[in-house]
C-alpha cells in the first residue's frame, strides 16, 4: 500500500470533492449506527471532622451525559464515535459560599471521549481497537472516564481464553484529575507510553464456573512492572475470589510520579533523614483481597444477598493501581480507601493516604455487607461494615503510626424501570489514631450521596 503526500490545497480540493460525491439525506446516513449511554445526576454531601475542634460540610451536585455512536460493520472495519459531558472533577468548593462544581454556572466540560476504528477480520476471532478508547482494565475504570490513545488486540481463538494486548502513547485518568490540574475537567494526559498484556480464562463445568485473569503493565517513567492476578470460583449461590496485585514503582527524580507527589512533607524534630527530592510514594506495593459471597435468590428463592472480606498487604505500600475507585477489587464500604483519614489508596497518582519514600506500611481491613431486595426485585436494602487497621513507620521517624477505623454504610436503589435507577447510600467513617498525614489524633467523615441514573 502507498501513502501519498498531498499540499494543503490538494488535501483541501480532495475533501471538498469527497464531501460533494459521498452527500446524503441524514435519515440515510444514520441509518444502522446504534447509541448507548447514560445521563447520571449526583448529590454528595461531604462532612470531616478533624477532632481538633474543626469541622467542614461540602454539597456538591454532579451532572453526566455519555453518548456512544457505533456504526455498522463494513468489509469487517466499524467505527466509533462517543461524546461526553462531566462536572465531575471541577468540584472545588470555595470561601464566603463561593465555589465551583456546584451545579450552576459554568460546570464541567463538553468534548469527544472515544474516537475508534475497530476491526473484526472473518479468519479469526480477533478484534483490533485503534484510537481514542476506554482503558477497562483493572487498575483503571472505563467508567471514571479513563482513557487512552493508541491500539488494544482481543483474541479468543483458543476455546476458553482471551489474550489481550495494548500500547497507547498517552493516557488520561480521572485521578490525574482530582490531585494535580487545575481547571478541573480540563483534558490534561499523560505522555508517557503504556503498555499492558493479559490472559483472561473462564470454564463452565458441573461443579461451577472457573476462571482466572492475568494482566501485566509497564508505563515508562513511573511503573517499572505492575501486575495483577485473580482467581475465582462461582455458582448458582456461591463465589470465592482471590485477587492480587504487585507493582514495583519508578520514583527516581525523572519520574512523573515525582511531579504528581510533591517532595516529602514529612518534618519535624521527629524525622530524620527524610529525603526531598523522591516522590512521596513506595517503590515496593502490593495488595490482596479475599472475597467470598452469597446470593440465595435462584436457587432457594431468598432475594439476600451477603459478602465477607479481607484485605492485606505484604510489601512497603499499596499503590497498586492507577485509580483507586475503579479497581477489580471486590471491596464493601464506599470511603474507607479514598481519603486521607484513614492514610490507604491504591492510587500511585494521588497524593494522598501513601506512605513516603522509605517508610513501611501495613494494612489489615475486614469487610461485611449483606442486602436484601423487594418488590420483584426493583427495591433493594443494604448495609456496608468495614473494620481496619493501618500501621506506617516513616523512614527516620521514631515512632509507628497506628490508625484504627470503622465504616457503617447503609445503602438503598430503585429500579424504576430498566433505565432508571435512584440511589442512595450514607457513609460514616470513624477513625482512632495519629494520622501520619494530618497529624490528628481521630477523625469523622461522612457522605450522603443520591443517584439518579438514566441508561439507554
Amino acid at each position: 500500500m502507498k501513502f501519498l503526500k498531498l499540499s494543503l490545497a490538494a488535501s483541501v480540493a480532495l475533501g471538498a470533492f469527497s464531501t460533494a460525491s459521498f452527500a446524503q439525506p441524514l435519515e440515510d446516513a444514520i441509518k444502522g449506527i446504534d447509541v448507548s449511554g447514560y445521563l447520571r445526576y449526583r448529590f454528595n454531601s461531604d462532612y470531616y471532622d478533624n477532632g481538633n475542634n474543626n469541622s467542614n460540610s461540602d454539597n456538591t451536585h454532579r451532572w453526566k451525559a455519555v453518548a456512544d455512536f457505533k456504526a455498522p460493520v463494513a468489509d469487517n472495519v466499524a467505527f466509533n464515535f462517543g461524546v461526553l459531558y462531566n462536572n465531575e472533577f471541577n468540584n472545588v468548593q470555595g470561601t464566603g459560599g463561593l465555589g465551583s462544581g456546584l451545579g450552576s454556572g459554568k460546570d464541567g466540560s463538553f468534548g469527544v471521549s472515544t474516537f475508534n476504528a475497530v476491526i473484526t477480520p472473518d479468519s479469526t476471532a480477533t478484534t483490533v481497537i485503534i484510537g481514542k478508547q476506554r482503558l477497562a482494565t483493572p487498575v483503571t475504570n472505563a467508567g471514571d472516564d479513563d482513557r487512552g490513545t493508541g491500539i488494544l488486540a482481543l483474541n479468543s481463538d483458543l476455546e476458553g481464553f482471551t489474550f489481550a494486548a495494548g500500547a497507547f502513547d498517552s493516557w488520561s485518568i480521572d485521578d490525574v484529575h482530582k490531585g494535580y490540574t487545575s481547571g478541573g475537567n480540563d483534558g490534561t494526559s499523560v505522555t508517557k507510553p503504556l503498555y499492558t498484556l493479559a490472559g483472561i480464562y473462564g470454564v463452565d463445568t458441573d461443579y461451577g464456573h472457573f476462571g482466572a485473569q492475568l494482566w501485566g503493565f509497564y508505563i515508562q517513567d513511573a511503573v517499572d512492572a505492575l501486575g495483577f492476578g485473580e482467581l475465582s470460583w462461582n455458582n448458582a449461590t456461591f463465589d470465592v475470589a482471590l485477587q492480587y496485585a504487585l507493582a514495583k514503582l519508578d520514583n527516581s527524580d525523572s519520574s512523573i510520579l515525582g511531579a504528581l507527589h510533591p517532595t516529602s512533607f514529612v518534618t519535624g524534630a521527629n524525622f530524620v533523614g527524610v529525603p526531598t527530592n523522591r516522590a512521596n510514594i513506595a517503590e515496593a506495593n502490593d495488595l490482596f483481597v479475599l472475597n467470598l459471597g452469597a446470593n440465595f435468590a435462584q436457587e432457594y428463592n431468598v432475594p439476600l444477598d451477603v459478602k465477607l472480606g479481607w484485605v492485606t498487604n505484604f510489601q512497603d505500600g499499596t499503590a497498586v493501581t492507577l485509580n483507586d475507585d475503579g479497581t477489580a477489587f471486590k471491596y464493601a464500604g464506599a470511603i474507607w480507601w479514598q481519603n486521607n483519614a484513614t492514610a490507604i489508596s491504591t492510587s500511585a497518582l494521588l497524593n494522598r493516604g501513601v506512605a513516603g519514600f522509605g517508610s513501611e506500611q501495613e494494612i489489615s481491613v475486614f469487610y461485611g455487607a449483606i442486602g436484601y431486595s423487594m418488590v420483584d426485585s426493583r427495591l433493594r436494602i443494604g448495609l456496608d461494615y468495614v473494620w481496619g487497621n493501618n500501621e506506617t513507620k516513616w523512614k527516620g521517624y521514631r515512632n509507628s503510626e497506628d490508625i484504627d477505623f470503622q465504616e457503617i454504610t447503609p445503602r438503598i436503589s430503585w429500579k424504576h424501570n430498566k433505565n432508571l435507577t435512584i440511589s442512595g447510600y450514607y457513609a460514616y467513617l470513624m477513625t482512632d489514631g495519629p494520622n501520619p498525614v494530618s497529624g490528628n489524633e481521630d477523625q469523622d467523615r461522612a457522605r450522603a450521596r443520591v443517584e439518579v441514573k438514566y441508561s439507554f
